[in-house]
């Protein structure tokens, strides 16, 4: 039986669930969105220190039906939605392996944090971002994180992709990358 490449979980409200026993124990790619409508919702990880439980929060979903990457760090066993005091609405998230990142194409562009499978050598990149956010390069096991660029205001500038691994975009947060929704940005890769 072929393994599934990620998995779905929707609902109403607040939630928690088990990440699947396959997935534990590995960073995670989630995608997360609502309704056409709706409003955003935040993604929870739940993890055991000594003989506590703590819930941390991860990232948010994009706004409406508008989708945001989040990456899982591999700690999490249980995930939650939450919306601060409000109650969610309608949410769908959609877990897998870091394998499941889209390719990077020549133009890139949103309003919603996103991880980007690279499997070129090194290339240049053109961004432009329409307030805050960043741009970090790991590998495909999302190790060795490093910082391209990042701004708290609208900014333009270019990066050096330096060959294959993951690309992200997100907000900046405490040194990583914040995922959730984002000021409109594009990223264009520039030929060799």
């Amino acid at each position: 039986m072929a393994e599934a490449s990620s998995e779905l979980f929707s609902g109403r409200g607040r939630s928690e669930f088990d990440v699947p026993p396959a997935l534990t124990g590995r960073p995670l790619l989630a995608e997360a969105w609502g309704r056409r409508l709706g409003r955003s919702f935040d993604v929870e990880g739940e993890r055991t220190v000594g003989n506590m439980v703590r819930r941390e929060y991860i990232g948010g979903s994009g706004w409406g039906a508008e989708r945001s990457h989040i990456v899982i760090p591999p700690q999490y066993t249980r995930l939650a939605i939450t919306n601060g005091i409000h109650k969610p609405k309608r949410w769908n998230i959609s877990i897998g392996k870091l394998s499941t990142a889209p390719g990077i194409q020549t133009e890139n562009a949103g309003t919603n944090s996103r991880v980007f499978a690279h499997h070129g050598g090194e290339t240049e990149a053109k961004v432009d971002f329409e307030g805050h956010g960043a741009v970090w390069f790991y590998s495909f096991q999302w190790a060795g994180g490093r910082e391209l660029i990042s701004h708290t205001d609208k900014f333009r500038g270019a990066v050096v992709i330096p060959g294959p691994g993951l690309v992200a975009v997100g907000g900046a947060h405490l040194g990583e990358p914040g995922w959730g929704t984002l000021p409109p940005w594009k990223m264009t890769l520039r030929p060799a």
